[in-house]
């Protein structure tokens, strides 16, 4: 696959990261536009519900980075219910769902990456997940962001969708919905861009189509927890 970075030997059956489609290295709307697959595989003694496919977006000036070791594997951080973790800037903080991990350490180098989390299990194939990534700039450069990535997907072919207005501790952020299959499996991606600061927050909650209402409803339980910092 183009663009694809796997290891080879016995290893190459797990763990790595493939870029999907080509990533456009245009501007930061590329941080809606490109998909990364984070794939995994069971190993012996490792726990059981270790998400095996999830679909999180690609920065403007990075490419999947190297596969994570397999140590970096197994020591992911598995996330309780009650637990608040903070983004890497700082900036904020907030729950997963329970069962979900922190998969940040799995990407590789993204320019503004925040925080990868993904769902422990499987619905219809794929492991629900959220990327947040920040970039500089403002309630314009969130407008002109959605509709950069509107317009990419557009030429991609995919086929858009609405998506609600969400509020992100006190923020209104705006966003859209793409719809795509991947890998046989039909796959909904949302994204939102919230102004806060001298920052824009992009958030990408990714599902298969036929458990998007629950992944929503898992979406909407952990922005009820953010708070900036």
């Amino acid at each position: 696959m183009p663009g694809a970075t796997a290891r080879t030997g016995s290893a190459a059956a797990c763990d790595w990261i493939e870029i999907m489609p080509r990533p456009h290295r245009v501007a930061s709307v590329a941080l809606l536009t490109s998909v990364l697959v984070l794939t995994g595989c069971s190993k012996a003694g490792a726990p059981s519900g270790d998400p095996s496919a999830s679909s999180t977006p690609a920065s403007t000036s990075s490419s999947a980075g190297p596969a994570p070791s397999e140590t970096g594997t197994a020591t992911a951080t598995a996330t309780g219910a009650t637990q608040a973790m903070k983004g890497k800037s700082g900036t904020f903080t907030v729950v997963p769902p329970a069962g979900w991990r922190d998969a940040s350490d799995q990407v590789g180098s993204v320019q503004g990456l925040e925080t990868v989390l993904v769902a422990g299990e499987k619905t219809g194939s794929f492991s629900n997940n959220l990327v947040v990534v920040s970039v500089p700039g403002n309630e314009q450069t969130a407008r002109d962001e959605l509709a950069k990535g509107k317009d990419g997907l557009k030429q991609e072919g995919r086929t858009l969708t609405e998506a609600p207005e969400k509020q992100v501790a006190g923020v209104t952020a705006a966003g859209f919905g793409a719809a795509f299959e991947q890998q046989g499996v039909k796959v909904l991606a949302r994204s939102w861009a919230a102004p806060h600061g001298d920052r824009v927050y992009l958030l990408t909650l990714s599902s298969s189509q036929e458990d998007a209402d629950h992944a929503m409803a898992q979406f909407d339980q952990l922005l009820s927890s953010w708070q900036w910092t």
